[in-house]
């Protein structure tokens, strides 16, 4: 979602720029029971602390873990190297609100929790946690490097197994954030939704929240419709990666705005800006606002307007950095 730690971020953010699956229970499937609420189980979804949920020697039966950099306020990242040398990426943590309908793919009880078996695809698969709310907690497995059909599976089902344990025994870790963080700052209520309608195609768009009021997005998922996604996330600093990126400051913040993947022609944009630091000072992470504009038929320079204008309307109602 590396050729820098820092590129991940958003490789995970166009998963909802560009893709969206779906799939049926296949004739017979047990019925599970209806497990709690994801905030009864929890606790306050705003400070969940992702890498509680998640230990690298609870991998050891699948591969060498270690933890990867902070790219996420939702999840946290572990690098397996699987025995034949693949190399995996682990996302613990991040929730996301079940679409209603079947479920994607099989639901297993694991104690007072239920798992679903997506189906793999290529270099990918998913053990969701569900809840009893409508909420699922994403739990996959990425190849970074390696054979396809590595084992991703495994890698997965050993995180969200671990996960659910977790959750079960009342040991999820909190963060203790101070009043000034973003992450106690919903992104719905920052970014003006009459400011969003001035983009091509969102006149009558509505905010959508995440479960853990990080992330808030206007438009469909879908590659050909108009979207914005504003998130507050945590990682290194922005910075300017290549051709298509500039550093400027807007509205009294160090801003970057960079087109997605650095080719112009891709109508992509994002913008972000520091806040405050993230975790142990002497790691230089930070908290960050980002907002991603995609405006389809148009450029990435046209998108990067757009998000010009929109980090121009959000960046002064955001906590003083």
């Amino acid at each position: 979602m590396p050729k820098r730690v820092r590129l991940l971020r958003l490789p995970l953010v166009l998963v909802w720029l560009l893709a969206v699956v779906g799939g049926c229970t296949p004739p017979g499937e047990k019925v599970v029971a209806e497990p709690a609420g994801a905030a009864e189980m929890l606790g306050d979804l705003r400070t969940v602390d992702p890498c509680t949920l998640t230990d690298p020697a609870a991998l050891a039966h699948v591969g060498v873990a270690r933890s990867a950099a902070t790219v996420s306020l939702d999840y946290c990242l572990l690098h397996v190297e699987l025995p034949d040398g693949s190399l995996a990426q682990l996302s613990v943590g991040e929730l996301e609100r079940v679409p209603p309908g079947p479920p994607s793919g099989p639901v297993r009880q694991h104690g007072a929790l239920r798992l679903r078996h997506d189906a793999p695809i290529p270099g990918h698969c998913a053990r969701p946690l569900l809840f009893g709310d409508g909420i699922a907690m994403n739990v996959s497995a990425d190849l970074l490097s390696g054979d396809p059909g590595a084992g991703l599976c495994g890698v997965a089902q050993a995180g969200a197994e671990f996960a659910a344990e977790v959750v079960q025994r009342g040991e999820v870790g909190h963060h203790r954030f101070p009043a000034d963080s973003l992450a106690l700052v919903d992104p719905c209520a920052v970014l003006d939704t009459a400011v969003v309608a001035q983009v091509p195609g969102l006149a009558d768009a509505e905010p959508v929240s995440a479960p853990a009021r990080h992330q808030c997005r206007w438009g469909e998922p879908a590659a050909d419709a108009p979207r914005i996604q504003y998130s507050h996330t945590a990682g290194a600093p922005p910075t300017v990666l290549h051709g298509a990126a500039v550093e400027e400051v807007i509205a009294g913040r160090r801003t970057v705005l960079s087109v997605v993947g650095g080719d112009p022609s891709v109508p992509l944009c994002s913008a972000e800006t520091a806040h405050r630091p993230f975790g142990d000072p002497a790691s230089g992470q930070v908290e960050v606002a980002m907002l991603v504009v995609a405006v389809p038929g148009e450029t990435g320079i046209d998108a990067c307007e757009y998000a010009r204008g929109l980090a121009a309307a959000t960046w002064p109602r955001l906590p003083a950095a």
